[in-house]
């Protein structure tokens, strides 16, 4: 089943304070590449993941992006306990010497640095977890989207097949008929000179022997349907573009040669009919891995 090289996979999910956001998209290219970005300190997993992601394409331009980041809110605000338990002896030291009761307001506590906000910005390990369970789900559904636009662009490019063969048929009936039609031209010219009873009727046989002998397009019409049947073949598999862009330049070189045979300005049609199916399956393929 062809699939498509351009797609688009996202997850996101959260732990504790930490929220981790994953996309994946890719475009058309030749060979793969794939790029990932993650957080700092989650470096170490960019082959890990690269692997993950190589097991579901085979060419294109791919950009993975990991975002790690806290959420907003009080969750931010933690308690430093070395420095409140500093800050507790201190106090019940001072009350005893003193005799006097301490009070402490909750903006004492900022000052003093005993609530704090986390602003280190690095992530805790636990966070590994969050991160490749996004990644899986990313990688899931963007591989359901290549899928599905590969079965889509598989449709439509066995239609415009379907359509080359019909027009194909065409083309071959037509040739058929030209070696006849060709005799009754000349027979008619012939009529229309003077010394038309002097005219050899096995010299007119010969004429229009050879003029089909040149018009045959048996040979291209076979290998033409064989390779139709083959790209059949080939958009059944997985892996369909560069077989398939072959095929499609062996196609077009059968057609060509097929108009260039022919004065038939129906078959002159037929074959541009043909080409402009064609093209637009070789555009199809350019968005197939």
């Amino acid at each position: 089943m062809a699939i498509s090289m351009t797609g688009f996979g996202a997850a996101d999910a959260q732990w504790d304070v930490w929220i981790c956001q994953v996309e994946i998209r890719s475009v058309n290219q030749r060979f793969l590449d794939i790029r990932c970005r993650l957080p700092i300190g989650f470096q170490q997993l960019e082959q890990e993941f690269k692997k993950q992601i190589k097991a579901v394409s085979s060419r294109g331009k791919i950009d993975c992006s990991i975002r790690l980041e806290q959420g907003a809110g009080e969750d931010v605000l933690q308690l430093n306990t070395e420095r409140a338990q500093l800050f507790n002896q201190l106090v019940t030291e001072f009350e005893t010497i003193s005799g006097r009761q301490v009070i402490v307001a909750a903006r004492d506590l900022s000052s003093i640095k005993i609530i704090e906000e986390n602003k280190s910005g690095e992530p805790p390990e636990e966070c590994e977890k969050i991160i490749r369970e996004c990644l899986s789900r990313a990688v899931a559904g963007f591989q359901q989207m290549k899928v599905r636009e590969g079965e889509a662009m598989h449709k439509d490019i066995q239609h415009r097949l379907n359509s080359c063969a019909i027009i194909l048929n065409k083309i071959e009936k037509l040739s058929q008929q030209e070696p006849g039609l060709y005799k009754e031209r000349l027979q008619e010219r012939l009529s229309m000179l003077n010394d038309a009873k002097e005219f050899n009727p096995e010299r007119l046989e010969q004429e229009v022997a050879l003029l089909a002998d040149r018009l045959d397009i048996c040979e291209e019409v076979v290998r033409f349907r064989t390779h139709l049947e083959h790209m059949d073949d080939i958009l059944a598999h997985a892996e369909v573009g560069k077989k398939a862009e072959f095929l499609m330049q062996e196609l077009n070189r059968e057609v060509n040669t097929m108009a260039s045979k022919s004065n038939n300005a129906e078959i002159s049609q037929a074959s541009v009919e043909i080409k402009s199916e064609l093209e637009k399956v070789r555009e199809q393929l350019q968005n197939i891995e």
